[in-house]
């Protein structure tokens, strides 16, 4: 079908980023506040085989293309570079290429984003050949990228950009090109490099996962970078705690005097912060034991907070020792680090409050130093641990204590209510907060978990409504949904079936998730489609956005998508899917042998003769898949249940003379065929025989598909012959389904009256089970049949 979002999401295809749009980057979507749904124009069953935006061409959409939102700057003529390279076609000009890079960093200096590793890629192949044409290349063309400055703000981009994992080691490298370029000798000196420049790309390589090498340029520039606040080597140091190298750590510390630098308790507590904001727990712990210039101790600030971050990881082991040696200090000082240590060894509210009646008691003063701030710790240790009941117990010692609530108890409070899913105290905890455009820009975690639980708590107006209101300050300050966050949005979106709203949610973002993140999202997406509750038409919008915004959804993935078609009824749809996979120049996602087995099976089903001839033409052209007996077996099968019979011989015969064979399954399939093959009885008794011959197990299954094949052709005697000689052949007895099989398989009214009186005389009491069975006729010529379950002949 050609979807009205196709091309409008062009230009995000092109740079292999899913969907967007730049009309409103600050709402959700502009349809939220004025819902509105629209029928989407499925496929007919003509289509053209010439390729298109989709796998095949359905159409040009009339809809305008949106302008290049900043994520899309400068990819795609990149993109294009990369793909001349791979198929050694003519890709696009020197200038056009210069201009597309330079339009890369000049779109994010302002906000330097994410950098996936698919941007960082395109942009080394465009660095290295670009580099290897300058003699080729106009001077204007030259100047867009190597002069001094703009060299400059690349480094600046990279190094204000969050790069993930997959990006860094090509970050690292396009940074050394950069920084290579910058101490080249152009006319004033090697080494001729600006201080910003430098420590721009001390942190590309310290941060990025190289901070040895980042070491190595603080050394050979340190008259240039002595007077630098922060010092750089601090910088250097949260690398090597980055990268867990407590080794080089240490030996860094002990040549810091060597440059004047003094590696004290504060510089200490600014790291460990630093590494405590990233969320690095082992980080943090190798930069805690870090020793400290002449032996000194560690802040108590930083031990308060490194015990608190260690009880919030599970780490209290680790934290026990720094615990102890609290235990000098004034209780006046420690009572709150103290209480949250008793809770985390299962110190109940009733507890904490014995063991501070008991302080107070011996110590007076102490009672002072209780304040708000120990009851927020211990709310959060209940959070922690995911108890909303605790939570609630030790919010009550707020009272207990006469203490006023603050704005971060507010929050924590929020929170056990979101993890306890209970919507209204939810929102009324909301509403007690002073306002929600600080909350979102103090606390960007607990608004997406807010988001979430919402989003998947239903989806009626006046919480769609309420959820609005929550995004506003976020996309106003292009605040970074978490996956889980983005995932429920869409989750809600696709229930309401706001498919334009999806589309404005995903484009500008989607780009930014590493592959794991992406997954999470995909999934929404998944399991709207395969919910066989939503119809066919609403499912093919979603796997519309699927299909173009998660190009790398898998084969698995995308076969049980077209089943799901299949389920519902939807044989046109689960074509269109299957040759999506088919068309996809990426050969890993193009089907498997599975995948053309499971399409075949649904074929069967279905009784899809059109698109099994499609299908099968596909995989006579596919040279990559291999033929085996289980996918032969399922183009049997379909030919067989499609009315094909000569071609589903033809397939038998092909089985026959492959190396592989048949199998048991295939023989069943076989009598399958012989039930409208023009000599098919004939057929079916050489089968039978040659099944003897070769002592091949004869079950129930198969036994019961040959007298089904005896009967299709009105071969009353020798099928009711067959029943009688079933336990004989087999060891099973007939019973009541052998006989229905029979009397459905049976063609025309009359030769159905004779299979009831046989079975009447010989079978009266399997008759008298069978004849309480509804019968339903939807072919004259096939006539009733009984409302019973046959043997699915599996592949």
């Amino acid at each position: 079908m050609q979807s009205h979002l196709t091309r409008k999401v062009f230009k995000a295809i092109l740079n292999n980023e899913p969907l967007s749009s730049s009309q409103c980057r600050h709402r959700l979507l502009h349809t939220l506040r004025s819902h509105r749904t629209r029928s989407p124009v499925l496929p007919s069953s003509c289509y053209s085989q010439r390729r298109g935006f989709f796998a095949f061409n359905v159409g040009t959409s009339t809809v305008p293309p949106t302008t290049t939102v900043p994520s899309e700057a400068g990819l795609k003529p990149m993109s294009d570079l990369t793909r001349s390279m791979q198929d050694r076609s003519r890709g696009p000009t020197d200038s056009i290429l210069a201009k597309a890079f330079q339009d890369f960093f000049a779109a994010r200096a302002d906000a330097p984003g994410v950098i996936t590793g698919f941007q960082a890629r395109l942009l080394i192949v465009t660095w290295k050949h670009l580099r290897a044409r300058e003699n080729e290349m106009e001077p204007e063309d030259w100047q867009l990228i190597f002069t001094a400055e703009n060299l400059e703000n690349i480094l600046f981009v990279l190094s204000q950009a969050k790069c993930l994992p997959e990006s860094r080691d090509v970050i690292q490298r396009l940074a050394r090109y950069v920084f290579s370029e910058l101490c080249a000798d152009h006319g004033f000196g090697p080494n001729h490099i600006g201080r910003p420049a430098l420590i721009a790309y001390i942190h590309i390589q310290a941060l990025n996962g190289n901070p040895e090498g980042a070491r190595h340029v603080v050394e050979k520039f340190w008259n240039r970078l002595r007077k630098t606040n922060p010092s750089p080597w601090l910088t250097v140091m949260k690398g090597f705690a980055m990268n867990e190298d407590r080794h080089l750590l240490r030996r860094t510390t002990k040549i810091l005097h060597n440059y004047g630098v003094t590696f004290d308790p504060s510089s200490h507590e600014e790291l460990i912060k630093m590494l405590i904001e990233q969320d690095l727990p082992a980080a943090v712990k190798i930069m805690y034991e870090c020793p400290l210039f002449d032996g000194q101790e560690p802040t108590f600030a930083t031990k308060e907070t490194v015990i608190k971050y260690a009880i919030l990881h599970s780490e209290t082991a680790w934290a026990e020792p720094i615990q102890k040696s609290l235990c000098q200090m004034p209780i006046t000082d420690t009572i709150g680090i103290t209480l949250l240590w008793e809770a985390a060894h299962g110190q109940g509210a009733a507890a904490v409050a014995e063991k501070v009646r008991l302080l107070v008691a011996s110590n007076p003063e102490m009672k002072s130093s209780l304040n708000v701030k120990c009851i927020n710790n211990l709310l959060e240790y209940a959070n922690f641990i995911k108890d909303p009941q605790l939570a609630a117990e030790y919010a009550a010692l707020l009272s207990q204590w006469n203490l006023q609530p603050d704005a971060q108890t507010r929050l924590l409070r929020l929170e056990s209510h979101i993890q306890a899913i209970n919507v209204e105290e939810t929102l009324k905890c909301v509403q007690d907060l002073y306002d929600i455009n600080d909350t979102a820009h103090e606390d960007l975690s607990l608004m997406n978990k807010l988001i979430t639980m919402l989003c998947l708590s239903g989806q009626g107006d006046a919480l769609f409504e309420q959820i609005s209101s929550f995004l506003d300050p976020l996309f106003e300050n292009n605040a970074r949904l978490e996956p889980e966050t983005l995932a429920a949005l869409t989750h809600m979106l696709l229930h309401r079936h706001d498919w334009e709203g999806v589309s404005e949610l995903l484009r500008p973002r989607l780009a930014s998730y590493d592959d794991e993140g992406r997954s999470k999202i995909r999934k929404a997406l998944t399991n709207f489609i395969l919910d066989l509750d939503h119809n066919g038409a609403d499912a093919w919008e979603a796997y519309g956005l699927l299909q173009l915004g998660f190009p790398e959804a898998s084969v698995s993935t995308r076969t049980d998508i077209m089943i799901s078609f299949y389920k519902r009824n939807r044989s046109d749809l689960a074509y269109l899917v299957f040759g999506h996979m088919r068309q996809t120049e990426d050969f890993s996602r193009r089907p498997k042998p599975d995948t053309y087995t499971k399409c075949f099976r649904w074929i069967a089903r279905t009784r899809d003769a059109e698109h099994l001839v499609l299908v099968h033409n596909m995989l006579k052209l596919d040279v990559e898949v291999d033929l085996n007996t289980k996918l032969l077996n399922g183009l049997m099968l379909a030919y067989a249940a499609c009315d094909m019979p000569e071609k589903s011989m033809e397939v038998f015969r092909q089985i026959l003379q492959s190396d592989e064979g048949p199998t048991h399954k295939t023989i069943s399939i076989f009598f399958k065929l012989c039930e409208k093959h023009h000599n098919g009885a004939h057929e079916a008794m050489r089968m039978m025989e040659k099944v003897k011959l070769l002592e091949i197990e004869v079950d129930r299954r198969l036994y019961t598909a040959y007298i089904e094949a005896l009967a299709a052709q009105c071969e009353f005697d020798l099928a009711i012959e067959a029943v009688d000689k079933m336990q004989s052949e087999t060891g099973y007895s007939p019973n009541h389904n052998s006989i229905g099989l029979l009397y459905n398989a049976m063609p025309y009214q009359y030769w159905k009256d004779e299979v009831e009186k046989w079975a009447k005389d010989r079978y009266p009491e399997l008759w008298t089970q069978l004849d309480g069975v509804e019968r339903m006729e939807k072919d004259e010529e096939e006539g009733p049949k009984f409302n019973i379950m046959g043997y699915d002949v599996t592949i």
